[in-house]
């Protein structure tokens, strides 16, 4: 479980998301099949006897679209049921992508904070909570489910809305009814196609071997390697590129070398990684450091480590996107992870589903490799 700060008076509650929900989920519920015309995310689940339960079929995305992402149902509470609204999202991709990065955003760009935030190993399943306040008073949370199957992905999201004054005894009943709710509904779901998340048959294995060491990398066939050297000795490259339109729009890129002393990752991080990519790409400037942090999950599995974040241009001032990298160093050995996209990271939907190809196979690399699903 990834947590970051938490802000206003749901900071003390989230104790009260224990298994007593189960109790409180109990009541009058029946089965339901959410059907959206989409074998690979309709889904079965339970839903309160009184509530209405609306879906709509789910489209194709159009050929050379970026994609399709539409809302294909919702569960709306009765009179006397508990005031926790439902939206399930279904999407149409070009490439498999990881669930965390969609429920995170979704989540922030509907005015969210993410409070905690996990994800399975194979970063097919995730779920985000997140809280929204006014001034420094609760307002809101929502938790979200996010599940890929193959190139198509679902997200289920259930909202309360604090009732009446918001003080931490209606913030606290809120978010009882939420977890409650979100257990009676989700205790029995399944996938029609009786399948689990997953990224489906449009994945490529990339073998990598570090010493004795052996990882089996999973990764989309829309890219491309045109240099794998991880066959045991050090120091190892692996150059991983996505091409859309005929040209390069996603670079991933993992080097391990040996390094017996720990350096200053800061400066070494910035020097390996502008050097990199000016030597990738000869028409382009240096990348311009735009911040930089350690990431505490990382830390919590005794990798000592910097994430950074750097803007690129062109020698002639175009801006050709960003890199995202993390610098790890752990028992005499030195692993750098970059991904670079030619999209510029902003809240819009098409910038954000087209980066996401690069943003699930950096999470894969780094996942892979130091056994942290972020």
């Amino acid at each position: 479980m990834l947590s970051l700060p938490i802000v206003c008076a749901f900071a003390a509650l989230l104790a009260l998301f224990t298994t007593a929900s189960e109790a409180n989920a109990a009541g009058d519920w029946k089965k339901h099949v959410f059907d959206f015309n989409m074998p690979s995310v309709n889904f079965e689940a339970e839903v309160p006897t009184d509530s209405t339960v609306e879906t709509v079929p789910m489209e194709q995305a159009e050929l050379g679209s970026i994609g399709r992402v539409k809302i294909v149902g919702k569960v709306t509470p009765g009179p006397d049921g508990q005031k926790v609204e439902t939206t399930v999202v279904a999407y149409d991709l070009r490439s498999p992508p990881a669930a965390l990065p969609i429920c995170k955003y979704e989540a922030e760009i509907s005015g969210y904070t993410p409070v905690s935030m996990f994800a399975s190993p194979d970063l097919t399943e995730a779920k985000v909570f997140a809280t929204q306040s006014d001034n420094g008073k609760p307002k809101s949370a929502i938790l979200s489910h996010c599940f890929a199957k193959g190139k198509n992905a679902l997200a289920i999201h259930f909202i309360v809305n604090v009732a009446g004054k918001p003080t931490p005894e209606a913030a606290k009943k809120a978010l009882q009814d939420l977890d409650s709710y979100s257990i009676g509904f989700l205790k029995s779901f399944q996938f029609s196609d009786g399948r689990q998340a997953n990224f489906g048959d449009d994945m490529q294995l990339v073998s990598l071997r570090i010493g004795e060491r052996k990882i089996g990398l999973q990764i989309p066939t829309d890219w491309q390697i045109p240099i794998n050297d991880f066959r045991g000795s050090l120091p190892a490259e692996l150059h991983m590129i996505r091409r859309s339109g005929g040209e390069d729009v996603d670079l991933v890129w993992l080097s391990v070398q040996e390094m017996k002393e720990k350096p200053d990752l800061e400066t070494t991080g910035v020097a390996i990684i502008r050097d990199y990519f000016v030597k990738q790409t000869q028409d382009a400037e240096a990348p311009v450091l735009i911040g930089s942090n350690e990431n505490p999950v990382i830390s919590e599995h005794m990798f000592a480590n910097r994430e950074f974040r750097f803007s690129v241009k062109k020698r002639n001032g175009e801006d050709i996107g960003v890199i995202n990298a993390t610098i790890v160093w752990k028992d005499g050995q030195l692993t750098v992870i970059s991904q670079w996209s030619i999209w510029a990271e902003s809240a819009g939907r098409n910038e954000f589903f087209s980066r996401l190809p690069g943003v699930t196979v950096y999470g894969l690399v780094r996942s892979a490799l130091l056994g942290v699903a972020i």
